[in-house]
């Protein structure tokens, strides 16, 4: 993997910066897999993209709860953050209702102007595996994603390079955060994020 430091991040009048980059930020959700119980876990991952087509885990939020208002809650810290004004739902029919709910009953009524996407996977897509691979394998092996050192990214990561981690929501959610991403068209000049080259046996990478 490779990795950036967060002190190179900066916010200038509402726009995110990584250095003289400016980002277009995204985020994602992934709801838990069962929402009768706490046992599984949902995740909010928020992304940026610079012109090259750079994209930069930016924040990792993961926790349990069978509760939409505390979804609205972590949605809303991040959005608060970050500023994203798209975020991505991966939804069956159990999650539209909560989605539904946190339209209706908390951003509109909030007057949080946050769109989200909602995203029906059809069997053409392949299953959530393929469909992630898809997306993110081809990243990892031309070096555009970039991570951040501990915290939740170590998670995201122990889910890349296992064959069968007991989660996969915060992959998941990287996935959809990058699958709606645009980059930006403003070009910046470019800068050196390191020379130390780290290949890894499934993604690719580099580490400085």
């Amino acid at each position: 993997f490779q990795y950036y430091d967060k002190a190179v991040l900066q916010n200038k009048e509402g726009d995110w910066y990584i250095r003289d980059r400016k980002l277009n930020i995204f985020a994602a959700i992934d709801f838990a897999f069962s929402l009768r119980k706490k046992a599984d876990y949902s995740a909010v991952v928020v992304i940026g993209c610079d012109h090259q087509g750079n994209y930069y885990v930016l924040d990792i939020d993961r926790f349990k709860t069978d509760r939409i208002v505390e979804y609205y809650d972590h949605i809303l810290r991040a959005w608060q953050k970050w500023g994203f004004r798209k975020l991505r739902a991966e939804v069956t029919v159990a999650q539209q209702t909560i989605v539904k709910e946190l339209k209706e009953s908390y951003l509109k009524q909030n007057g949080i102007s946050l769109s989200i996407d909602e995203f029906r996977p059809t069997r053409s897509l392949g299953d959530k595996e393929e469909r992630v691979s898809t997306i993110l394998e081809p990243k990892y092996d031309n070096l555009q994603i970039w991570h951040y050192k501990g915290g939740n990214c170590q998670s995201l990561e122990e889910e890349l390079v296992m064959a069968h981690p007991p989660h996969d929501d915060i992959k998941d959610a990287l996935a959809n955060a990058i699958a709606i991403s645009i980059i930006p068209k403003q070009r910046f000049s470019s800068f050196s994020l390191g020379s130390n080259v780290v290949t890894h046996s499934r993604f690719g990478g580099v580490s400085f």
